[in-house]
């Protein structure tokens, strides 16, 4: 005689990897999110590295994609900045999540990270007025409709990154 399962074990079988696999997947999902924040987080800091020891070395800024490998960041020519220039930097599926702000003033070039108008707008008010404060207390949630890109914004990691500004050229007077 041969030993075969029913239809009712199979059943059973199928009904027990429906439910771990319910259980299994938005863990999956979280992971991936999770490794996106992680990955943005890190290619952000190695592009504010790159950026510095570049304009240290060479004492001028050239095309962004010149000064750092990291793909996310818009390639923007900065060796003739003058003013305000934007580039932006993609996270998850907005190639616009985050804004870098480059402000060149007669003493110093300074870049900072911003995640919404407000910052940007706060940026460009630590350049001419010296105080950080405002920026180190504002919101830096983003309004984009992306997951990731929310999820970076409100990243205490991305808050202590952004809530700074980074002299590439010149000097800032000291209570900046």
């Amino acid at each position: 005689m041969k030993k075969a399962f029913t239809i009712l074990e199979l059943i059973f079988v199928i009904i027990i990897l429906g439910i771990l696999a319910a259980i299994a997947l938005p863990k999956l999902n979280i992971s991936k999110d999770e490794a996106e924040l992680s990955k943005s987080l890190n290619n952000l800091k190695i592009l504010i590295n790159d950026l510095s020891i570049y304009a240290l070395k060479n004492d001028k800024l050239s095309t962004l994609r010149a000064m750092s490998n990291v793909k996310e960041i818009q390639n923007v020519d900065l060796s003739q900045i003058s003013g305000t220039k934007e580039a932006f930097f993609k996270v998850g599926n907005d190639d616009k999540c985050i804004k870098l702000i480059f402000i060149d003033k007669p003493n110093f070039t300074l870049m900072g990270i911003a995640s919404n108008d407000t910052i940007k707008n706060l940026i460009e008010n630590v350049a001419n007025t010296s105080s950080l404060e405002a920026l180190e207390n504002a919101d830096f949630t983003s309004n984009s409709k992306d997951k990731a890109c929310v999820s970076l914004s409100k990243n205490e990691n991305f808050k202590n990154i952004a809530s700074k500004v980074y002299v590439l050229l010149g000097e800032m007077s000291a209570n900046k």
